[in-house]
Formats: structure tokens, C-alpha cells, sequence
């Protein structure tokens, strides 16, 4: 007869020590197969610990039919007892937690699950926050109404409430984090009762299913992988926490097509050393094109999970996986231990000459829009942090250049000369296309600066801000998401549909932009910047596309402005949004003082 009990969900809460974070997190990306192996044979089939803040809170569904006995048999379980001497140490448990537990159970206060909710590959997210009172009861009827009003287990397959003193836990199950976002924003609403919801980071998960340890979840990583540093070992060893990894890489050519340069390293060569890795299952050479060059190889292997790295996130991507039900994960970049955050741009390099981003105004610092009307483009000096694609509007060509000249720094000296050198150098006598002056003025002067032109290739004024306030407040307020390189045949400059009206556009929006900036006004800063990119499509029309308006469209509840960096086509859509986008990629603006 079959088993019809419903499954049991438990949340529990402990304290990680101060400094602890690092450890906790490495530990748990590498956690010992006889553990893992302990809780599939105790029935828990479910198992996840997120973090925010010093607070863990772990959730669990549990399917057997005795669990005092499970339990009892992972905690005497010698290599769970090895596990638990080094994670014990930087835990710190609750004074209000009943006597003998370690982990304090958190009472359930709500729980629902829609017909999908057994449905395999979607995501998890986990929420914290607190009651204003140990008094206040959560409204749970409420919570319900808003749910049932606005249809959102549709796309939220499970929803649970947990409840430990004043500290509320909220786990989801979704397809995507848009609808959990959603019900989070109306709940934000009712203040009165609760703080605000922090997203918690998952840190541990594990998904037995009643799987032996021969039939793993199969893990899909894809990348180019050249220069492997511990970078690449950190990502590939969190993903093998999930399951066999099984890497896919590009081929040299289409790297070459991507990047405009070949790798350092062969396909053949790079496919050697993954496979050399233990937490590695296979390796093989994507045939495909493009930035989704990886479509047959997907089909074939028939992953459970798709993972990236934050960098490594496209909307593309993601939407690929949603329709092939195969889950998608964005994974923080860790590094392991002490070790310095890697990355393949770093060690080709270890340069720290920055990327720039024009915030507005992109294309008036070129004579043939700007004799026009005249007008100023907006830029903002951007740190290195991560490896931006080349040919995706982040002025990496100039910065080559800056390479070329300058090896890994910006001399020091009048910062305006040096970006003038910069710029005759990447246009000799004889450049058949100039590169606006705004690149090098982007990449060679810190903080945020205004460059005001008038028909000539360099600007007539340039006003520069080194505000820390204002220099945060623009970190706090831009993401940026990656829509993956122009490709080589992309040609910005045809078709183009240059006018005065479309000059005084485009240059009005960049002054309002400025203004907004200034004022640290988001809503018109995000109004703007959009019309700022708008009045540029209107001139340059094959900067966006059917495809990329689509991205767009996913974004227009959620920021308050958007255009694509540099002359588009690709590259990365920046957004303006009040609050944090998902899986985004934050900056960190080139400061005076770090000169």
C-alpha cells in the first residue's frame, strides 16, 4: 500500500559567531559524503540552512515514520560526531532554546503548498524578519487573503512561517523570485507589526529524494575556464556540493568570437585540467555559437541544476533552464580561506585600471551627433572587481590601451593630460572610426564627471564629484545584469537616424539626469536615465533588439530606469531601482583618494 502521510517541515534558528562566516560557508560547500549520506538514511529528503546576520535558520522535510530513531541515529553517527566537532564551535545557540536542543525548533505558524509543490527544479529563498513586540501575533489570515487575491501560488509552490520569539522565518519554494518578491513587498506594507524581510543567503542544501549516493543530482557548469585559478576551484567545489558537476566549455573559436582574442589555453588543454579535478565528473567542448553555446550539450547531459556565478547570470540563461524545468542557481563569488578573490582578468593582468560606465548622454562625445546640439555625457569610473566582458559597452578596448601604456596603474599627474594621451593614443592619425573621448575621460578621471561637448571630439568643460554620499548613493542604486558580448558582426553606426531634435533629447535627459544624481532623487534619476536611452535608440536603432526589449520588459516593475551599457547591442543592462535586483551585479566607483 502506498505511503499517503504527509511529509513533516520543521525550522529551527542558532547563532553563528562573529568572524565565523567564511569557515561556516567553506565547510558546508564541502561537507562529508558519510553526513550527507546519514540524513538520506534518516529520511530527511529535504535539507536547507540559510544565512543573514549572524542568524542561521534551517528548514527540513521529513518523510519516515520514526523520527525520534532517525535522529538518534545521526546523532550517533561517528562521522556526523567528526562533522559536528568543527561546525559546534562556531555556532552560538539561543539562551531561550528547550533543554537539549543545540539547533532551537521555531514554532510553525503558517504553512500552505500548492498542487506544484512536490514539483522538482525550482528554487528556494528564505526571509527573516522581526515582530516589533513578542506580543504581536503574525497575521496569518492575512497572509493568506493577500496569496489567495492576487493568484500567487501559481507561481510559489510551497510557502512556510516559522516563528522563534520575535523573529519571523519565511521559506518559499518558486520558479522564479519575482512572485516571492511580490508577496514580500506587500507584507513590507504592513509595518505596523513588522520590520522589513532580508533575504537570506542558502548556504547548505541537500536533496535526497530517497537517492543512493550513485544517483547524484547532475550539476551543469559552463564557461571558458582559461587560466585556472582558485577561483574556479572555490565555484566548481561549492557546485559539486550540489551534485556530479559536469563542466562545459567554449571552444577556442567562439571565445575568439566572444572575447576578441583567443584563449591562453586550448579547448583541449583546459578540458585536461578540469577533468583533473576531483570535484569534477566530465568535462566536455560546448558546439555551439554564441553566448547560448552550450544548447546541445545541455540536451544531452539533461542536468537537474544549471549553475553560475554572479558574472556568469543571464536572463538568457535563466529562461532557457525555466522552460526546460531544469533548476538555476547564481552563486556568490567565495573565496576559499585568505585567499584573494580571483578572477581570470586579475591574473591575466593583476591591473587595477578601471572599466567606466556612461551613466548618460552616450554618443554626444561624438562630433557627428553633438554638432547638432550640444550636450554632456555622464560617466563613472568603475574598480575592476569582476571580470566585465569584453565588447559589452564597459570600455574595455580603451582600457586594453590603458594596459598597453600603463601596464597594471594609472600614473600619477593631471588626470585630464593623462586621459588625453589615452585618447590620441587609441586614435592615431588615420582611425577611420574614432572612439569618443568619453572612454578614456571614463576610465582615467575617479568618481563621477560630467563632460560637456559641442561638435569637437573633446569635451569643452568637465565637472567632476567626489562626494561620498552622493558616490554611495549611486552604488546603492545601480545593477547591473549580463546579457553577454556584441558579437563581432554587430554594426551600431548603420541605419542610423541622427537629428537636432534627437540631439536636444538625448541632451536634456542627460541634464536632468545630472540634476537627479545631485539631488539623490531615485525617482527621477531612474525617469532620466531611461529617457536618456531612449532619445539614443531613437538615433542609433540598432543598439536594442527584439530580445533585448524582452529582458527589459522583465525588469519594468522592478527598477525605475534602464539602459544598455555603452553603444549596446549586448554588453550588460544597467538598472536604477530602489531596491536590490537579484542576481545583479553591484559596482564599486573608483574613489579620489585610491589614486
Amino acid at each position: 500500500m502506498a505511503d499517503d502521510r504527509k511529509p513533516e517541515i520543521a525550522g529551527s534558528i542558532i547563532g553563528l559567531k562573529q568572524g565565523s562566516e567564511e569557515q561556516y560557508f567553506i565547510l558546508h560547500r564541502n561537507t562529508f559524503p558519510g553526513v550527507l549520506e546519514r540524513i538520506r538514511k534518516s529520511n530527511i529528503t529535504e535539507f536547507s540552512i540559510f544565512y543573514h546576520n549572524n542568524h542561521l535558520f534551517s528548514h527540513q522535510v521529513y518523510t519516515g515514520n520514526d523520527y525520534e530513531a532517525d535522529m538518534q541515529a545521526i546523532a550517533s553517527d561517528a562521522v556526523t560526531q567528526d562533522w559536528w566537532k568543527l561546525t559546534d564551535p562556531l555556532q552560538s545557540p539561543l539562551e531561550d532554546r528547550k533543554p537539549g536542543e543545540w539547533w532551537a525548533l521555531a514554532e510553525p505558524i503558517f504553512s500552505l503548498e500548492s498542487e506544484k509543490g512536490r514539483i522538482e527544479n525550482i528554487s528556494r529563498f528564505a526571509y527573516r524578519a522581526e515582530l516589533i513586540s513578542h506580543d504581536v501575533e503574525f497575521p496569518a489570515a492575512e497572509l493568506k487573503a493577500i496569496i489567495d487575491t492576487h493568484g500567487l501560488m501559481e507561481e510559489i509552490t510551497c510557502l512556510h512561517v516559522f516563528r522563534k520569539g520575535s523573529g519571523i522565518y519565511i521559506y518559499t519554494k518558486a520558479f522564479d523570485h519575482n512572485s516571492t518578491d511580490y508577496l514580500l513587498d506587500l507584507l513590507d506594507q504592513k509595518r505596523s507589526f513588522l520590520t522589513e524581510f532580508h533575504p537570506m543567503k542558502e548556504v547548505f542544501y541537500t536533496n535526497s529524494g530517497g537517492k543512493s549516493s550513485e544517483e547524484m543530482s547532475k550539476v551543469f557548469v559552463t564557461g571558458c575556464f582559461d587560466l585556472l585559478h582558485s577561483g574556479h576551484i572555490a565555484f566548481l567545489q561549492e557546485a559539486s556540493s550540489f551534485g556530479e558537476v559536469h563542466v562545459c566549455i567554449g571552444s577556442d573559436a567562439n571565445v575568439q568570437q566572444l572575447k576578441g582574442r583567443y584563449p591562453v589555453n586550448s579547448q583541449v588543454e583546459r578540458k585536461y585540467m578540469l577533468e583533473a579535478l576531483s570535484c569534477v565528473k566530465e568535462c566536455r567542448i560546448n558546439s555551439g555559437w554564441g553566448i547560448i553555446d552550450f544548447e546541445k550539450e545541455l540536451e544531452a547531459i539533461a542536468p537537474d541544476i544549471f549553475i553560475v556565478n554572479e558574472d556568469g547570470h543571464t536572463p538568457a540563461k535563466q529562461q532557457l533552464c525555466h522552460e526546460l524545468g531544469i533548476e538555476y542557481r547564481v552563486l556568490k563569488r567565495i573565496p576559499y580561506g585568505q585567499l584573494p578573490i580571483r578572477s581570470t582578468t586579475t591574473l591575466r593582468t593583476e591591473c587595477s585600471i578601471p572599466f567606466r560606465i556612461d551613466l548618460a548622454g552616450g554618443w554626444l562625445d561624438q562630433p557627428f551627433v553633438s554638432k547638432y546640439h550640444p550636450g554632456p555625457v555622464i560617466t563613472i569610473s568603475i574598480e575592476p572587481t569582476l571580470e566585465f566582458n569584453e565588447r559589452s559597452g564597459m570600455a574595455s578596448s580603451t582600457r586594453r590601451k590603458a594596459i598597453e601604456l600603463w601596464r597594471t596603474n594609472i600614473p600619477h599627474g593631471d588626470r585630464e593630460k593623462l586621459a588625453r594621451l589615452l585618447f590620441s593614443y587609441e586614435n592615431p592619425p588615420g582611425t577611420p572610426e574614432i572612439a569618443g573621448s568619453q572612454d578614456s575621460l571614463g576610465i582615467v578621471m575617479p568618481g563621477l564627471n560630467r563632460l560637456d561637448y559641442d561638435g569637437d571630439y573633446w569635451p569643452s568643460s568637465i565637472t567632476s564629484v567626489h562626494d561620498e554620499e552622493i558616490l554611495k548613493w549611486i552604488e546603492d542604486h545601480l545593477f547591473l545584469v549580463t546579457l553577454g558580448p556584441r558579437t563581432s558582426t554587430y554594426r551600431v553606426l548603420s541605419e542610423t537616424q541622427i537629428t537636432t531634435e534627437g540631439a536636444k533629447d538625448l541632451a536634456n535627459a542627460t541634464h536632468d539626469c545630472w540634476n537627479a544624481i545631485l539631488r539623490k532623487n531615485i525617482h527621477d534619476f531612474g525617469n532620466a536615465f531611461r529617457r536618456s536611452f531612449e532619445a539614443q535608440v531613437a538615433m542609433f536603432p540598432n543598439m536594442t533588439d527584439d530580445a533585448i526589449k524582452e529582458i527589459i520588459l522583465n525588469y519594468e516593475d522592478k527598477a525605475a530606469g534602464w539602459k544598455l551599457s555603452g553603444a549596446g547591442g549586448g554588453g550588460y543592462l544597467i538598472l536604477v531601482a530602489q531596491k536590490p535586483i537579484p542576481d545583479a551585479i553591484k559596482i564599486k566607483i573608483r574613489r579620489k583618494n585610491s589614486l
